[in-house]
């Protein structure tokens, strides 16, 4: 069976290995690591319900994280953020040779239904992380750099995810009405639209040795949704 750009990505993200990973924020990315098998915890201010089974949720806040140090392979920051205190924290909580890696899309706007659909919801597209954030600190060794460029269908209910995924936070529920009225416009005879995006992921390895004596991490809240 042929793999998806999407699980292509997630698995260039974590290395050639099962890896224990830790994911900030609770995002899709995470829930297709967890399907390809490696341990995921998924933390942040975001975690309010269990949607996985495989898969610990811890609720944390601020920057620094709830983990002792050394305790995962890799750590996922889908809005990586050149803060020195939450780059130190990424570094102290991966193990040595452990990978930071970061995710951001964008989108094809010049597509016709494309600009409709931003005059409506707005957007929300995350900016391009610099590779020199990784190096800046100190704490990671040289960056590399993953692009991944496809196409993929919508159909009303895919779309609707997409629209409500992207949207900018001062568009309210009330202009999905509005996306539905664009999908019969621009996708009522094929029953699809398509949407060509572009990803790209930025990792480095972390550099144990330039790193200072750890310090105690603050107390973790593991959550039971049962």
């Amino acid at each position: 069976m042929t793999e998806s750009p999407e699980d292509r990505t997630a698995k260039w993200m974590v290395g050639d290995r099962l890896s224990s990973v830790l994911h900030l924020g609770d995002g899709s990315l995470a829930y297709q690591l967890a399907e390809q098998g490696h341990e995921v915890v998924v933390a942040g201010d975001d975690v309010t319900a269990s949607r996985h089974p495989d898969i610990q949720y811890v609720r944390s806040a601020g920057e620094r994280l709830p983990f002792l140090g050394d305790a995962f392979d890799v750590v996922i920051v889908p809005e990586l953020r050149e803060a020195p205190t939450a780059l130190a924290e990424y570094a102290r909580v991966l193990r040595p040779d452990g990978l930071l890696s970061t995710i951001s899309r964008h989108h094809d706007d010049s597509i016709p239904w494309m600009r409709k659909l931003r005059e409506i919801t707005g957007a929300r597209d995350g900016a391009a992380i610099p590779a020199d954030t990784f190096s800046a600190s100190g704490l990671f060794h040289e960056p590399e750099t993953h692009e991944v460029g496809s196409w993929e269908k919508l159909d009303l209910p895919g779309l609707l995810r997409f629209a409500e995924a992207t949207k900018h936070p001062s568009v309210g529920e009330s202009a999905l009405t509005q996306v539905r009225d664009l999908f019969l416009s621009y996708g009522g005879q094929t029953g699809f639209l398509r949407l060509r995006h572009e990803t790209v992921c930025v990792r480095a390895r972390v550099d144990k040795d330039a790193m200072s004596h750890d310090t105690p991490p603050p107390d973790t809240m593991l959550l039971d949704f049962r």
